[in-house]
């Protein structure tokens, strides 16, 4: 196919039907506080809050092994639980720091 390559380097042009032009803000002051106000925080994100499961993730760094390494745990194991939730894998707190406990 031949194309016209000056038809294709048209610039897009556009109409604002209202005629009225956005508002620019450039304060970053203003758009963090209405950042923060339509932002719902999670409860979870409280320092307050324990943790009741770990990531694969988390598990990998606290055993110092790779991310793979503890994949292939967490599918062997029966010393602790493992939670499958959908595609992902919790490891209940409880459970695994008693393993941890009990193997050190």
């Amino acid at each position: 196919m031949d194309f016209d390559r000056n038809f294709m380097n048209v610039p897009v042009q556009s109409s604002d039907y209202t005629k009225n032009f956005l508002q620019k803000d450039s304060n970053p002051t203003t758009m963090e506080v209405v950042t923060r106000t339509n932002t719902v925080k999670s409860p979870t994100n409280s320092p307050e809050t324990t943790k009741l499961v770990y990531t694969v993730k988390e598990v990998a760094q606290m055993l110092a092994i790779s991310q793979r390494a503890a994949y292939n745990l967490c599918n062997s194991t029966t010393e602790f639980r493992v939670l499958r939730v959908g595609g992902s894998i919790r490891v209940p707190k409880d459970s695994f720091d008693a393993w941890i406990n009990r193997a050190a």
